[in-house]
């Protein structure tokens, strides 16, 4: 193993060694017993049965032996040399623990051990002086509340629990960072039986040190570790998160992450638990797009999606080409490999060619080959055939192969096992039916992906896909943002909610985005207000850094078209804002021109886990009926800002759509660029940003409200 990851300890990245922790010379086990039902008899027994090469020393003042082993009084008296303590005592004896394996050089501890801040006020006490403990002696520790780490083919069954408790695991390049002790060794289980093999598995519990992150990179970093896989709650470092992502496109190893606590009530859950942070499971979403994550929702895409990347083989894009037995498999191959958003493009004539000559009259040559039934030709199987002369095709990236004739005799399974080896793209095979085991066993041997279902075979295409042009756009991006601008130096008010949006739009001024045309008129000069410099139609609105949400208080008029409206409209919504709020400060009315255009939405705000963000998407009445938006994390350059207009489901509004003027992209990508350089420049002042809408229409693009709320809250 590759013995270096990093890990954030507050601000620091700092670089951690963890091979003594799932490699330990010596382990000693805190609370040791002989009951294979207590916490600390299970790992005593499985160290010690299941083939462990090191020393174990069971401590616990109360016995002389356990298991035939010598027992200690405490850690101060046994042998040096230990790089890992288990301890499973009561919580309120853990820190002093910690304190005597500081003293005795101990650098791991695996706190199994639970009562701490998901068992209330006491418990988080108890947890406060259990960190000061880890601080003061440098110990890395694992928990607590966690059921421990497992290094497979080193039998290093360092826990408890039904997991720990399995001897014949499938060993494999695998390896799992859950915080949900007993579901992450359900899924492994599962796996496992299933075929893929494990060499790691951490269970994290409340880490109050070492966290799901610092696992996912060390894995990362492991030579015997080809597909990381992860079981997340929440983490407190979503940038850290995003760096990992990145990092796993670079190793070319991908995290199969299933992300749990996506609800209200799942979050509340996961508090509850393991006391995890909570962030909008949109934030995760962008966050596993744009790096190396793939993510899973149950084992059977654990176990397919592992299948599927330890087979070795990328595709260079998502072109798909299908072969099947007959006409109606191939009909629902297609339709499940174009709802999870593959092409299927038409073969070249050349490709089509070669299948004329080997295929009956009846088969189809198009995208899916559709070979008719007819099994065999010359004594070799169609279907293999078929699929090699598709893979040769410049126009398919990757094969997927759906024929009992391919899976249902050990001679065709060869075939294609045969055919996918010299093949430089990917190839799935999707069985007919559970009893074609010989094939099956050959293909597990061989690594090549089999699957139950053309739905399961398809969402691993999906996958792979996804990676590989993931990977291959990362490649090509610059690995730093260089800011087209100098940054304009501010100041904010203290101790204010909100600003103004006279002032918000001030701010987005400095940062050179364009704004609908306006004027101010103070409250006391309504009456001799002078609109000669604006256009109509034109709309009113208060302005007052206490009344964030004109609409709500009836504080705005729109669709103005004379000088008289306008004074009308001005004193209107002046004694609408006074009605609504007595108290407010009310300083003025906003005279601002008509904009038209699509409607869009641009935001930011500083996340409590990710840090500054942009959103963008359909705004005006459609921002909360559609839900259309998507993110970024800022800072952010133009690329990735361009990228962002594509993504919504509503990018064809910007590309002419009905006669409608084309948007100019650039122009737009650039807005969002500087919006994400505002929030990341003060991110310690300004909470969120909010622009909706902004007019779009053709080249012209002009913000049209504008709300900035603001972190030092009076």
């Amino acid at each position: 193993m590759n013995q270096v990851a990093a890990e954030t300890r507050g601000n620091e990245a700092r670089a951690v060694d963890l091979s003594r922790l799932f490699d330990p010379r010596a382990i000693a086990v805190v609370g040791a017993t002989e009951s294979s039902r207590a916490v600390g008899g299970q790992p005593m027994h499985y160290l010690t049965t299941y083939g462990y090469a090191g020393e174990v020393f069971p401590v616990n003042p109360n016995r002389e032996t356990v298991l035939g082993r010598k027992c200690y009084p405490s850690l101060a008296d046994i042998p040096s040399g230990c790089d890992v303590v288990l301890i499973a005592v009561a919580a309120r004896l853990v820190p002093d623990v910690i304190r005597q394996a500081g003293a005795k050089g101990i650098p791991f501890a695996v706190i199994l051990s639970s009562g701490f801040r998901e068992a209330g006020d006491e418990g988080k006490a108890i947890e406060a002086e259990l960190i000061t403990a880890i601080k003061e002696t440098g110990i890395r520790a694992v928990g607590p509340n966690c059921m421990g780490v497992l290094n497979i083919p080193k039998k290093v069954h360092n826990g408890f629990g039904q997991g720990f408790g399995v001897k014949d695991y499938s060993t494999g390049p695998v390896a799992m960072a859950t915080q949900s002790g007993g579901y992450g060794f359900t899924l492994v289980r599962n796996a496992s039986r299933a075929g893929t093999g494990f060499n790691y598995i951490a269970s994290v519990g409340n880490s109050v040190d070492l966290n799901v992150l610092d696992f996912i990179d060390y894995f990362l970093d492991c030579d015997d570790v080809k597909v990381v896989t992860a079981f997340i709650e929440g983490v407190s470092d979503g940038r850290r998160l995003l760096e990992l992502g990145r990092k796993a496109l670079e190793r070319n190893k991908p995290i199969l992450v299933w992300k749990a606590g996506n609800t209200a009530a799942g979050q509340k859950a996961a508090a509850s638990h393991t006391a995890s942070l909570a962030s909008s499971y949109a934030l995760y979403q962008a966050a596993f797009r744009h790096g190396g994550y793939v993510e899973v929702d149950d084992y059977e895409d654990l176990v397919d999606l592992a299948k599927a990347f330890l087979a070795g083989t990328l595709p260079r894009g998502d072109r798909v080409g299908l072969v099947s037995g007959s006409g109606g498999a191939g009909v629902i191959a297609s339709d499940r490999f174009m709802q999870a958003g593959l092409q299927l493009p038409e073969f070249s004539a050349t490709t089509k060619a070669a299948l004329r000559d080997m295929l009956p009259p009846l088969a189809g040559t198009g995208n899916p080959v559709d070979i008719s039934g007819q099994n065999t030709k010359d004594g070799k199987s169609l279907s293999n055939a078929a699929a090699e002369a598709v893979l040769a095709d410049e126009n398919i990236d990757m094969v997927m192969v759906r024929s009992g004739q391919t899976t249902g005799s050990v001679e065709a399974a060869q075939s294609i096992i045969d055919i996918a080896r010299a093949a430089d793209k990917p190839v799935l095979v999707a069985t007919v039916a559970e009893d074609h085991l010989p094939a099956k066993a050959l293909f597990d041997a061989a690594g090549l992906p089999w699957f139950l279902t053309v739905g399961r075979a398809a969402t691993a295409a999906r996958a792979l896909a996804d990676f590989s042009m993931r990977q291959q756009k990362w490649a090509v991006r610059p690995r730093t943002i260089q800011r087209a601008f100098p940054r304009p130096e501010l100041s904010f008010p203290a101790g204010e909610t909100f600003l103004s949006e006279r002032a918000s739009r001030d701010v987005l001024a400095q940062y050179g985005i364009p704004l609908v045309r306006q004027e101010f008129v103070p409250a006391n000069a309504v009456d001799r207000l002078n609109l000669q410099s604006l256009t109509f139609p034109v709309v009113v609105k208060v302005n007052s850094p206490d009344i964030p949400h004109k609409s709500e208080a009836g504080a705005i008029r729109v669709n103005l078209t004379t000088p008289e409206g306008v004074r009308s409209a001005a004193r209107e919504v002046i004694a609408a804002a006074r009605n609504y709020d007595p108290g407010a400060r009310v300083d003025g009315v906003l005279v601002q021109e008509m904009a038209k255009g699509t409607e869009l939405l641009l935001g930011a705000a500083d996340d409590a886990c990710f840090g500054p963000i942009v959103l963008f998407g359909l705004g005006g009445i459609f921002a909360e009926v559609m839900a259309d938006v998507v993110y970024r994390f800022a800072p952010f350059d133009r690329l990735s800002a361009q990228d962002m207009l594509a993504e919504i489901k509503g990018a064809r509004l910007l590309q002419g759509y009905r006669g409608q003027a084309v948007a100019d992209l650039d122009a737009l990508a650039d807005i969002a660029v500087r919006l994400g350089w505002l929030m990341s420049d003060y991110r310690d002042a300004i909470e969120s940003i909010d622009i909706n809408p902004i007019f779009v229409n053709g080249s012209t693009i002009l913000a049209a409200d504008a709300l900035i709320a603001l972190k030092g809250r009076g």
